[in-house]
């Protein structure tokens, strides 16, 4: 499943710095005492909820339940100031930032898309390898003739270690390692080159010939026994109603049917509703309206429940690892809004979710034998038709007419494209994959100039538009003067960015006008914020103030399980998640 640039982050991320003067004529001070042991668990957990933004877990939290996020947010390490240091939040990049402790600067995830020679190149998937197993065969419904067999997922774009590898290196194969999500990047890049396994959902759980054939390992049969019980369809024709009907849903949220929302998968703009796609059995439409849903949650939770049992994670000395990543919290999002009812009331069931996932692991694993940490991918930009929206003048902007724009002004500046029938790429622009902008190298080389000087000229123009708040080009990146070219910088990848990086203003969405929903990817403060929150054996439960990022969740797992941070980690333990 895929989906469709970034103020200041709401929190920003600062240094210690310490300094230790001794005076010649007194006595060395003793050495300070070591920090104590972490303990060493059994099962390392990583969930991630897609979309989920730093404010949820407190403006609702009085009205979880005492057994989920509260459990945690009491009883672990809650770091209510936890931001992604870079500028380009999308799901891809986030993942993978997790997972290597690192920035897309390292690892080389600079999106979910982006361009190669005027190819657009998706960040976890390629035509060498297939799904396993292989999807039924579909027709065109234009031209009737089959369609192109789905693109296999793989980590080969990844180009860091992760918490993962560095568990399969240092602690041998009996250390199993398992990725699983609705969204193929979500179970692929949290599990690295060599999981046991990775899995995802199309219209049941698959994997792809990377991990059967390259690692030489089958289909475990008991992913083949869960979807042959088609535990995916037993929401089907039911509706999606409100998880606490007694709730005043509009005044902890929004209106039911707020401007700007969308209809998801013909579920319609209100509650309740209807999960059957339009159609009159389980098919492909049904599966959009289930992952569109709070039940996408419950089918993944169901998934790893049974990962969980059938592979005996958890059961030895050895520590293993289980990654889950929740993506419907993601697409619901994307369709109404963070502002609206159907956000509010999927953080409520994901509250349920954790509190049935942490007394399953508590009896399966037992409640000191693992540790668990809970981070998001990205937040979410609000609504632009909604009050808040309207009250700060924020808009859609149709990418289009900037790129029109753009085109126009480059042409008058350094001519029009060469009289050559033979030449595909005529314009300025190669591409425009946002926040990127490719330039078209051939044409460059063509009139003489250079692609410095046509980007230059190309930022100079985006930032001069009333829509785009800032433009960067590469040489902007060089020595960053300020905070957000530091975040843009961190996002910049040269075999993979662009040549002009453009962000829209604060609030403004790309889209044309009367488009619906919502999107993320910017480096601004509701995009960067998402929750971090560490539970395991010695954490001191309570909030924690200090500044952190999202990295530091493979760094904190990796001391629970033994081993060391990530080769190309960033970003460490946070100085306060144990006592001293």
């Amino acid at each position: 499943m895929r989906l469709p640039l970034a103020l200041v982050p709401l929190f920003a991320l600062v240094g210690a710095v310490s300094a230790v003067a001794t005076a010649t004529t007194r006595p060395a001070a003793p050495p300070a005492a070591p920090a104590p042991a972490t303990p060493r668990v059994k099962l390392v957990v990583l969930v991630m909820f897609d979309q989920m933004r730093g404010d949820y877990l407190e403006k609702w939290r009085p009205l979880f339940g005492p057994d989920g996020f509260n459990r945690l947010q009491t009883n672990g390490a809650w770091f209510a100031r936890c931001d992604y240091p870079y500028a380009t939040t999308t799901t891809g990049p986030g993942h993978a930032s997790v997972s290597t402790a690192a920035t897309p600067a390292r690892h080389g995830i600079v999106n979910n898309n982006w361009n190669d020679r005027g190819a657009d190149v998706y960040c976890a998937a390629s035509g060498r390898y297939a799904l396993v197993p292989t999807p039924p065969v579909e027709k065109d419904a234009k031209t009737g003739k089959e369609a192109k067999a789905p693109a296999g997922g793989n980590p080969e774009n990844l180009q860091a270690e992760t918490l993962a590898d560095v568990i399969r290196r240092a602690l041998g194969g009996r250390a199993k390692v398992f990725g699983l999500s609705l969204k193929d990047r979500s179970a692929i890049f949290p599990t690295g080159r060599n999981p046991t396994g990775a899995f995802w959902f199309t219209t049941r759980f698959v994997t792809s010939t990377y991990y059967t054939d390259r690692l030489d390992r089958p289909v475990p049969a008991w992913v083949t026994k869960f979807n042959e019980s088609k535990t995916a369809d037993r929401w089907f024709g039911k509706d999606w109603t409100r998880f606490r009907p007694e709730l005043d849903y509009a005044a902890h949220s929004g209106a039911d049917n707020a401007p700007g929302e969308g209809a998801g998968a013909k579920q319609g703009k209100t509650f309740p509703h209807p999960l059957t796609g339009g159609l009159k059995a389980p098919g492909k439409a049904y599966y959009e309206a289930l992952a569109n849903s709070p039940f996408g949650n419950e089918l993944l939770l169901d998934f790893a429940k049974t990962c969980v049992t059938e592979e005996k994670l958890g059961a030895d000395d050895v520590p293993d690892l289980l990654t889950v990543s929740f993506s419907s919290n993601d697409l619901i999002g994307h369709t109404w809004g963070p502002d609206s009812q159907e956000v509010l009331d999927v953080t409520l069931r994901s509250d349920a979710i954790m509190a049935e996932f942490l007394r399953f692991l508590d009896a399966t694993v037992g409640r000191d034998n693992y540790a668990l940490a809970l981070t998001a991918d990205h937040g979410v930009c609000p609504l632009p038709e909604a009050p808040a929206g309207a009250a700060r003048g924020a808009r859609r902007v149709d990418l289009t007419d900037v790129q029109k724009g753009l085109e126009k002004h480059l042409a008058d500046r350094f001519g029009g494209a060469p009289a050559d029938a033979k030449e595909k790429k005529t314009g300025w622009v190669e591409a425009v994959s946002a926040p990127w902008v490719y330039l078209n190298g051939r044409l460059i080389a063509a009139k003489g100039t250079t692609r410095e000087a046509v980007a230059r000229a190309a930022a100079d123009y985006l930032a001069a538009r009333p829509d785009v708040a800032r433009a960067f080009t590469r040489a902007d990146l060089v020595d960053p003067a300020d905070a957000q070219t530091r975040q843009v910088k961190k996002s910049y990848y040269p075999e993979r960015s662009g040549d002009v990086y453009v962000l829209l203003r604060p609030f403004d969405l790309p889209g044309k006008t009367g488009a619906t929903g919502t999107t993320h990817g910017t480096p601004y403060g509701y995009d960067t914020w998402v929750p971090l929150i560490a539970y395991g054996p010695g954490v001191a439960g309570g909030r924690r103030d200090e500044p952190v990022t999202p990295q530091a969740a493979a760094a904190i797992l990796a001391r629970f399980a033994g081993v060391p941070a990530p080769a190309q980690a960033e970003y460490g333990v946070p100085t306060t998640l144990f006592p001293k």
